[in-house]
């Protein structure tokens, strides 16, 4: 009892640490007019379904994309040229005409400086722009005299211009690198209704807007103690089910479920080994992610790419939006045990024993690149979400271990007097170990759905 209560102290203090880092330095309490505000921006004009929507329209001067985000580019042209364009927007810092700005801006959105003057060359950064001092637009120099907040989310990597002195030169409709930014400003309620979220998608089309809302990087010190809270959780939670594995082994009479227990207790070392492995690579790829956060959007857009494509994240997708809970549950379970486990791991160590820890590792490198805490959207979405990485890893890693226990008991002959024998035992064994996957996606599913409807 005694070691349950330590490694559910160790998943504790790990959950507290990324709490702790979230809600310390991440987090903004606080409510201004610009919390739920996003943009749409493109040549065109929007479609009749934005008749009746409240939104601003200003001038947009996208800014060239630097070298190495280009170079991720061209992956994401891979996904689609939506996906391709959403991504160069991404990294795209863009100065905004915003001649009435006394109208939205007041002095407390200000992290420091003053607003632009009428008439002077001067433009207010917004907190993630790259340039503090002065920033050359087309030839013409603008000082920068002040940053807005972090919480004034919606242009964090933008510049505004309140004098429309150059406008006719810098904002020019017929330059290519000039577009139209319209903005919306809608209570989270509208965001999340099904039927408002259809009307944006007709009002604004994919094939000629890009949606998008900067999101704010972490801090490096907050992001390290994010990460390091989350190996101790990972850690203290596969040690707990371990123990949980080896009490169950010596209680469950039903030979279906008790005998892949006991594998599990025998070849410990192994089972524990695959645990450090997986999760590692889970965290050693969320350190990569972060000093490299031009392949994590790039990513992240090509997933959101593939919602809108017929596909299995498309189906997930419309069950979460539907917000039932036992259907979105239902389908995330179809996904992940037929899928994810028996056709990606199990299978392919069945035909070449052991070959699913291949695709194991590589799923759990996709997980840390695409789920690492390197935004603060995606922190706070990780602190409930990360039981969801520790119930689905550990069904991966079953998986995993029972098809390497396929080449274990090829080589060792304390388990048959034959190959033959030896194989068609750690078959079995497969669909044995196989309802324990099942189980643990199960439970996983139930709350990746708890939790994802009620976050949405």
């Amino acid at each position: 009892m005694k070691r349950w209560i330590r490694w559910l102290v160790v998943a504790a203090i790990g959950f507290i640490l990324m709490a702790f880092s979230y809600y310390n330095y991440q987090y903004e309490a606080s409510d201004n007019p610009w919390k739920n505000a996003f943009m749409y921006i493109g040549k065109a004009d929007p479609n009749s379904e934005a008749e009746g929507l409240e939104y601003v329209k200003r001038p947009v001067r996208l800014l060239p994309i630097t070298h190495r985000a280009e170079g991720f580019a061209k992956i994401a042209d891979s996904f689609g040229s939506h996906v391709g364009k959403s991504y160069r927007v991404s990294f795209q810092e863009k100065v905004i005409l915003y001649s009435d700005m006394a109208d939205d801006f007041t002095g407390e959105m200000l992290e420091w400086g003053q607003f632009p003057s009428p008439g002077a060359d001067e433009v207010v950064a917004g907190f993630q722009a790259n340039s503090k001092d002065k920033i050359t637009i087309d030839g013409h120099a603008f000082k920068v005299v002040g940053q807005l907040k972090k919480e004034v989310r919606l242009f964090a990597d933008s510049y505004l211009v309140c004098d429309d002195a150059m406008a006719g030169e810098l904002f020019d409709p017929d330059d290519e690198a000039v577009q139209n930014a319209y903005i919306l400003r809608l209570p989270r309620e509208q965001l999340t209704d099904a039927q408002m979220r259809e009307r944006l998608k007709k009002a604004f089309p994919k094939s000629q807007f890009v949606a998008h809302a900067p999101s704010i990087r972490t801090e490096p010190g907050p992001f390290y103690l994010y990460v390091a809270g989350m190996s101790l959780l990972f850690l203290g939670g596969c040690l707990l089910l371990f123990k949980l594995y080896c009490f169950l082994a010596g209680q469950l009479g039903n030979k279906w479920l008790r005998l892949p227990l006991a594998e599990i207790r025998k070849y410990k070392h192994l089972f524990l080994t695959l645990h450090l492995i997986y999760f590692g690579i889970v965290v050693l790829f969320m350190l990569v992610a972060y000093h490299l956060p031009e392949l994590q959007v790039c990513l992240l857009a090509s997933i959101g790419g593939a919602m809108d494509s017929p596909g299995p994240l498309a189906v997930a997708a419309k069950a979460y939006m539907s917000k039932n809970i036992l259907w979105a549950a239902v389908v995330t379970f179809a996904i992940n045990f037929p899928l994810g486990s028996l056709a990606c791991i199990t299978l392919p160590s069945v035909i070449v024993p052991g070959a699913g820890i291949l695709i194991a590792g590589w799923r759990a490198a996709l997980w840390g690149l695409l789920l690492a805490p390197t935004f603060v959207e995606l922190s706070g979405a990780m602190l409930p979400h990360s039981f969801t990485l520790l119930l689905e890893g550990e069904a991966y890693v079953i998986a995993t271990f029972f098809g390497l226990l396929i080449l274990v008991y090829l080589f060792r002959k304390a388990e048959g007097p034959s190959v033959g024998r030896r194989y068609g035992k750690a078959l079995l064994m497969n669909v044995r170990g196989n309802l324990w996957v099942a189980i643990v996606l199960a439970v996983a599913a139930i709350y990746e759905a708890v939790e994802v409807i009620l976050a949405m």
